[in-house]
């Protein structure tokens, strides 16, 4: 029997996909799980309707080997859950994929929530998993991710600073960078804005025009 996030104990407990969010913008983490900003565009839209469709096909015993989709997760030590998409069972092994709907990314985030997917699994059923995959469903291929020392110890790091963030009241400062401008919530943080302090100042200053006495 699979165990049950809020048996428990772990119902309050941050998304998987907010490790992600944390290692993709610090800032826009904030915005998501603080402030409950959330802005729709093609890439959000496109992405979780991605994961309905593999969370909604069956699951196999087939003689090629048990698979689980939309698998509920836990992990104590990282204080997070969710669910994961897909968990194939090699040679009695679970190997997790996550599938994502572009290419591989030159940062690596996806492989530390796969990673934390592997730390779920491994507490929840008492084995060790030394490997997971990424599906890029872009490029239709899966990335092996091999959780080395180095991975796990990112995660764990990881899930420090999601903590801490989720404890913080105010939104950390923009850092304006490429990867920018395919986020959902560009016109709310305005990183282009906020990041360059004359231009802000310029801004602020406009809202207010002082009453002559």
């Amino acid at each position: 029997m699979t165990p049950n996030p809020v048996a428990s104990g772990g119902e309050d407990y941050p998304p998987l996909s907010a490790l992600n969010d944390l290692l993709f913008c610090p800032r826009r983490c904030f915005l998501h799980r603080v402030e409950g900003v959330w802005v729709e565009n093609s890439h959000t839209l496109t992405g979780s309707l991605a994961h309905r469709r593999v969370h909604a096909q069956k699951d196999s015993d087939a003689a090629t080997g048990r698979t689980a989709r939309g698998l509920r997760l836990i992990s104590h030590t990282l204080r997070v859950q969710g669910v994961g998409d897909l968990v194939e069972w090699v040679a009695g092994v679970p190997y997790p994929v996550e599938y994502k709907r572009g290419k591989r990314r030159k940062w690596n985030n996806d492989d530390v929530q796969l990673c934390a997917q592997a730390i779920c699994l491994e507490e929840m059923l008492g084995v060790a998993i030394p490997a997971g995959a990424v599906f890029h469903m872009k490029t239709k291929r899966r990335r092996a991710v091999p959780f080395t020392p180095a991975l796990r110890d990112q995660t764990l790091r990881a899930a420090e600073r999601l903590h801490e963030l989720l404890g913080q009241a105010v939104a950390p400062l923009p850092v304006l960078h490429p990867k920018c401008k395919q986020c959902s919530v560009r016109g709310i943080c305005l990183p282009e804005l906020i990041s360059a302090p004359v231009a802000y100042i310029r801004a602020a200053n406009a809202l207010f025009v002082v009453a002559s006495r």
